[in-house]
């Protein structure tokens, strides 16, 4: 009886124990934006103990101290953490990128990436908000191999990049080499939506994977999904970003010293020595007396901050889910009086009326305000052209003179302004229809509309002959209106029907499309306004009245389908077809069909591989397809690039042949271009072959592809003889070839519960051929030439040899014998000598002439890399981002490339000029002018635009749960990021690689960023 007990009080006690340990642990499961996850699992390893979080993502749990808890959710990298004293656990899971990757979006879908056949790139939305831009196509960069986005230009609401997908595919002007990119899978600006609000991207690169696009589709297609509400909590995000943007790189002058003593080796004698001496000692240098003005730091020394604020909703139930969001972007230039700022709005609404029926409503607006200084590309050319002897301040503060009134800086500075506003509508309704399993009816309603106003009022401003002088008013007010207004219809209709019973796997897909596109633009424009504060139209002289008006209408009708087959996982096939009828072609040529096929083989699955513990993962895929171009650009009689709808017919013009008789203006017509009733569409074609790869538990992914493109039967203009009378109309003449490969590299691991870090590498190539040209050789030249043989828009112009030199010449000055004789004007030593090389068989013939051209030089950058180094430890993470491009020329001109062009200055590469003294020089020598033998097209002025580029840098703090419970929120992140931070390259100092082709001053250089930014989530 004792020992029963004694057994008892030892039961007693060791009970009392385990109570003692036994803990009721609760919390909340989110995901990194906050958003709650019901539904995910809590386990105690080890044990069959385990509960779920509940619809707003909390969960409770019986355990004991000491005990390991599992937490996981679908899609979700699932997180253990140990029970210590504390009762309440709040996890936030992050996002499993090797399982979401499994599904991407498609062309009016969605696909498993392990089915995937065609050639897809995804971009993920922490690699765009990773970048604080203003437009989003600037934060593809880098991103993805054999997808260039170029950043050319750092004026605020036009610093957007120009995405090419694996290279220039067609001839022609205009936008013909621009991808498709559809927002939510209606077509869309890119560069209008909020970064904040994109889910993913995915860039279709070949025929296989864009087939389903047909006709539009032929320069690739970009897929933009924005976020959608998820069934849980609702949760509210705030997201906002403050910075300071300056200039990257710009040109760079002598100073006034320097300025003298150059011109004085072009015009010796021009500046006297006692005027020299008085700018060497330095006193008074930068007053009227000494004028020494950097225009270019005058003009641009602005300020320019840049702000940005959202504010997000997500959340929702089973039946309802919403996902709202509206947006701030304010920018300034800095240029005075320069300021861009957009207003964005989206409300995405999904309903489950029943187990058969999903409803889904979008709204999204926007509003874009740009204010820029009247005539902004001359006032730019103005600062890159002006002396420093001009002085733009003078000693009182008040405005100088400049050259003769002209002052970049009173011109910014003054009341002349050109305002845009654009307003931006679209809507989308959705219904989807289930009748039975694995079979829907869906049908899609989208309208946009698009009002753009346009004001550019333009006037003089007072300036100053000197400090206390009477003001000089150089007012000349003109206003111009424009207003654009355009209304399209979107409307599609689609079923698909899938199955899969394990071996086997089959969806098909058929749908109908129609778009609508109208479009009217007025103008109107007055001067003489005595009264500059009311800029009505009205208050404009009326004798001064000018108006111009147009509009237009296009659509597009196509049927198209899709099927996919899969056995076992490991063959995959693919069928798309596509067929557009287009309003741009004459009846009997407007339709044309699209077709693509695709294989692949998931090598992994077989059995020889099946147990390997190095590849985790590889498939082979083969792809062929067509795809179509229907956008007619031409010239019209004033050379500007015009998209043309209706080409095929013969169209009369009025109000453009105006006689006059007897004195008296009458309003005449004509026919200005001639019409093509037989064109029919361009045709894309692109053969694909490409691996992927995971390696080593998927640390390592690898994706390699090669591909070629071929585009024939190009709408293009083919000159015809002047006799018509008319301008040439489009013809499908001509054939390209772009042959490439594009790779991409991957490392992601991490270390304990605590580190991780990953890099990827992108790098593609490829090489750009014309075949064909209608029979021609080659298309007439100007600066650039299209030739048989050669790529696209090479550089035409002359080869150099070297700089003559004084022995060249004989004691009169004429050019030895033997020599050839340039037909441009007459040289001396230091001017450029030219080679000759345009009689037969490249045999000299004695003179320079036109016919001296060659290529000389590509405007095409065909080799592309990116960089993306990310790591993260505790609550700290950075990513690096670096890019560079290789192939691409740079051809400057007048005051971007020329000393002293047209009395303009000198730049400090240039200095290195010809001299007696100096006869190794790098350039010829100075001579002011405005046309000059040495101002051609030449190798002289040809620059390798090669680049590396250290693209973004930013440095992220998540703050600690313990101190987010306090306040009261799910999450909150600050950061501060850097972009355009560095440039390494082999252009002159102060030149941007990406500066325009041909520049002559005229553009608004790249710029830098650094940003302050707050996330937060409550």
């Amino acid at each position: 009886m004792k020992r029963k007990n004694v057994f008892f009080v030892f039961f007693l006690c060791c009970s009392a124990m385990l109570w003692s340990q036994e803990k009721i642990v609760t919390g909340s499961i989110t995901d990194s934006e906050g958003v709650p996850l019901p539904g995910a699992s809590v386990v105690e390893l080890g044990t069959s103990n385990g509960a779920q979080t509940d619809f707003d993502g909390n969960y409770q749990i019986t355990t004991v101290l000491g005990a390991t808890l599992s937490y996981s959710y679908i899609g979700m990298v699932s997180q253990t953490i140990t029970v210590s004293s504390e009762t309440k656990i709040n996890i936030v899971l992050k996002e499993d990128a090797a399982q979401l990757d499994e599904v991407v979006v498609v062309g009016y879908g969605t696909q498993k990436v392990v089915n995937l056949t065609g050639s897809v790139a995804v971009v993920k939305a922490a690699e765009i908000t990773r970048q604080p831009v203003a437009q989003a196509s600037q934060a593809l960069a880098g991103l993805v191999p054999g997808l260039t986005a170029t950043q050319s230009s750092g004026q605020p609401g036009e610093d957007g990049a120009t995405l090419r997908i694996r290279g220039v595919g067609t001839l022609g002007n205009g936008a013909k080499n621009n991808p498709l990119i559809l927002i939510d899978g209606i077509p869309d600006d890119l560069n209008g939506l909020d970064p904040n609000d994109i889910e993913s991207i995915s860039v279709l690169k070949d025929a296989s994977a864009a087939a389903i696009y047909g006709s539009r589709a032929a320069n690739g297609v970009i897929l933009v999904t924005t976020k959608r509400g998820k069934e849980g909590k609702l949760s509210t995000s705030y997201s906002t970003y403050v910075g300071i943007q300056s200039i990257a790189q710009n040109l760079e002058f002598l100073d006034a010293l320097g300025y003298m003593e150059a011109f004085n080796s072009a015009q010796p004698g021009a500046f006297s020595e006692d005027t020299l001496q008085s700018y060497r000692d330095g006193i008074g240098v930068g007053t009227e007396a000494l004028p020494d003005t950097d225009w270019v730091d005058l003009l641009f020394s602005s300020g320019a901050l840049q702000q940005y604020h959202s504010i997000s909703v997500r959340g929702g139930s089973e039946k309802t889910r919403m996902a709202s969001s509206i947006s701030y972007t304010d920018q300034d230039g800095n240029i005075p009086n320069f300021n861009f700022k957009r207003y964005n709005g989206r409300f995405n609404l999904d309903f489950k009326l029943s187990d058969k029926i999903d409803l889904a409503f979008d709204l999204n607006f926007r509003r874009e305000d740009r204010r820029q200084p009247g005539e902004l590309m001359t006032i730019t050319r103005s600062a890159y052209r002006l002396q420093p002897l001009f002085i733009g301040i003078n000693d009182d503060g008040s405005i100088g003179s400049g050259f003769s009134g002209d002052n970049p800086l009173a011109r910014a500075k003054s009341s002349a302004l050109d305002r845009t506003i654009t307003n931006y509508f679209r809507g989308l309704v959705k219904a989807t229809y289930k009748p039975f399993e694995n079979f829907s009816i869906s049908a899609v309603y989208a309208p946009q509309f698009t009002d753009r106003d346009r004001d550019n009022f333009l006037t003089g401003y007072t300036y100053y002959e000197f400090s206390g002088g009477p003001g000089v008013n150089n007012s000349d007010p003109s206003l111009g209106k424009e207003t654009y207004t355009s209304f399209q219809d979107n409307f599609n209709a689609i079923i698909n029907y899938s199955k899969d019973n394990g071996a086997h796997s089959f969806s098909a897909l058929v749908g109908y499309e129609m778009l609508k596109f109208q479009s009217e633009v007025w103008g109107a424009s007055r001067k003489n306004f005595v009264l500059e504060e009311f800029r009505g139209l009205d208050n404009g002289n009326a004798d001064t009245q000018l108006n111009y008006g147009s509009s237009t209408l296009n659509g597009l009708e196509s049927l198209f389908g899709r099927i996919n087959y899969g056995y076992n996982d490991k063959y995959l096939f693919e069928v798309n077809i596509r067929k557009d009828a287009s309003s741009r072609f004459a009846p009997g040529y407007r339709s044309a069909t699209f077709p693509s096929f695709s294989l692949g083989w998931v090598v992994s699955e077989e059995g020889f591989l099946e147990e390997n513990q190095a590849v985790n993962f590889l498939k082979f895929r083969a792809s062929w397809g067509q795809l179509g171009n229907q956008f007619v650009y031409g010239t019209n009689a004033n050379g500007e690039s015009v998209l043309n709808n209706f080409v095929y017919t013969s169209l009369f013009g009025l109000g453009n042949a105006n006689p006059v008789i007897g004195g008296i203006p009458i309003t005449g017509g004509a026919q200005e271009t001639l019409s093509n009733p037989v064109l029919r569409w361009e045709t894309g074609e692109t053969l694909n072959l490409g691996v992927d790869t995971k390696l080593f538990k998927n640390k390592l992914s690898i994706t390699g592809e090669y591909y070629v493109r071929k585009t024939k039967d190009i709408l293009l203009d083919v000159t015809i003889p002047p006799s018509t009378g008319l301008l040439s109309p489009a013809q499908n003449a001509g054939e390209v070839w772009n042959t490439g490969y594009d790779i991409t590299i991957g490392w992601q691991e991490a270390i304990g519960d605590n580190f991780k870090y990953g890099i990827n590498l992108n790098y593609s190539d490829f090489t750009n051929e014309i075949k064909n040209l209608g029979g021609l050789n080659q298309l007439p030249p100007s600066n650039r030439i299209n030739r048989v043989g050669e790529e696209i828009g090479a550089i035409y112009g002359l080869k150099v040899e070297r700089l003559y030199q004084e022995n060249d010449f004989d004691t009169n000055g004429e050019l030895n014998a033997g020599l050839p004789i340039p037909g441009f004007g007459a040289i001396q030593a230091g001017d450029i000598k030219y080679a000759d090389i345009s009689g037969p068989d490249g045999i000299p013939d004695g003179e320079i002439t036109n016919d001296d051209r060659t290529i000389i030089g590509s405007d095409i950058a065909n080799r592309n890399w990116g960089i993306e180094l990310f790591t993260a430890y505790k609550n700290i993470d950075l990513s690096i981002s670096l890019l560079g491009s290789g192939g691409r020329d740079i051809m400057l001109e007048g005051d971007a490339g020329w000393a002293f062009f047209n009395a303009g200055k000198i730049q400090k590469w240039q200095a290195d000029y010809w001299s007696p003294t100096n006869t190794s020089a790098e350039y010829p020598r100075l001579h002011p002018a405005s046309s000059h033998p040495n101002w051609r097209v030449n190798e002289t002025w040809i620059h390798n635009a090669s680049y590396a580029r250290l693209r973004n840098i930013t440095l992220g703090y998540n703050l600690s749960r313990d101190f987010l419970d306090k306040i009261q929120l799910t999450n909150a992140r600050i950061y501060a990021s850097g972009q355009n931070l560095a440039t390494w390259d082999n252009m002159p100092d102060g030149i941007d690689p990406l500066t325009p082709q041909f520049s002559s001053g005229s553009f608004y250089p790249v710029t830098k960023v650094f940003s302050l930014g707050v996330n937060v989530t409550f």
